[in-house]
């Protein structure tokens, strides 16, 4: 009892004081695939990696939920960092060790793709007549050799991804003595695709976490303007925006933030001078700090760690 309260007294969560060890391929959910085919609908396992740092005692800590990005198309938990991308972005599982030494207990998830043809679940988050953006995601289906997606087949493949997010809240809280997590004290985050599924999971879903990274991510029109109020049990957001970022995220990052602010919600908008949508965690911010940074600072306030 004593050692433990020892460690928690000296954790500040900013300082990476803490080895790391690493449990791979946790089973936390089975998801439907193959819906249209031939075979008929199955199942396939998903799996997270879990990150927990070494000597850290047996008081509850607070966890980190990332998933990777890839367009909804490509991407693991192993790794979201693409030879082909307009600069180098830094993988969410590298942001999952560095927290991990921070002192959190950090969780780097699994998720459907959307060329797994995907049973979308009963919880939908976005209507049927929304609109798609596949800019990016049809250039990425280029590359992997996928004909253009339809609305219905992205649509699905989004929504089966969130429920996969959502699945892997549900399991790190059903396991957190195991993992020695604060269930008052989740956090997720993600880069691109993760960035949005981790927003929706929050703000549609509503799962019980308290904050939300989100590494040029973004939200639906209807999801920022009916699931977002400002209320006070809703995670606090913080974004990062590159100054050349993809279209649909820059040109929507103005009415988020105006959004934000007129409900009164807990949030902050980064915006990355000279970055694409891919940038890493060393990226200097305006005030002076860097990507990384200024996720610590936050996490530390949002969960209320100081």
């Amino acid at each position: 009892m004593g050692a433990a309260t020892h460690v928690m007294e000296r954790v500040d969560y900013l300082a990476k004081t803490f080895e790391v060890a690493v449990t791979r391929d946790v089973k936390f959910a089975v998801g439907g695939v193959g819906l249209n085919s031939p075979g008929g609908l199955r199942y396939r396992d998903l799996k997270l990696d879990v990150y927990a740092p070494v000597g850290a005692g047996d008081t509850p800590r607070p966890a980190l939920i990332l998933a990777f990005g890839g367009a909804f198309h490509r991407g693991s938990k192993e790794t979201d960092e693409f030879g082909d991308a307009e600069g180098m972005s830094t993988p969410v599982a590298e942001y999952a060790d560095l927290f991990a030494q921070r002192g959190y207990v950090c969780f780097c998830i699994d998720y459907r793709l959307t060329q797994e043809d995907c049973d979308p679940g009963v919880t939908p988050t976005m209507s049927p007549d929304e609109p798609m953006n596949k800019d990016r995601v049809n250039i990425v289906r280029g590359m992997l050799g996928l004909q253009p997606a339809t609305d219905d087949e992205l649509r699905r493949g989004i929504e089966a991804a969130t429920d996969d997010m959502v699945a892997a809240i549900n399991f790190v809280r059903s396991r957190s003595r195991a993992y020695n997590v604060d269930i008052s004290r989740i956090a997720l985050g993600g880069f691109s695709a993760g960035a949005m599924i981790s927003l929706s999971a929050a703000f549609v879903e509503r799962a019980p976490v308290r904050a939300v990274v989100s590494l040029s991510g973004r939200t639906t029109d209807r999801t920022r303007d009916t699931c977002i109020t400002g209320a006070a049990d809703e995670a606090a957001i913080l974004m990062f925006v590159g100054d050349r970022d993809l279209p649909v995220i820059a040109d929507a990052a103005p009415a988020m933030e105006a959004h934000l602010a007129r409900v009164g919600a807990r949030h902050r908008i980064v915006r990355l001078s000279d970055a694409t949508h891919f940038y890493p965690k060393t990226k200097a911010t305006p005030d002076g700090s860097d990507v990384e940074t200024t996720i610590a600072q936050f996490l530390r306030d949002a969960l209320r760690l100081g």
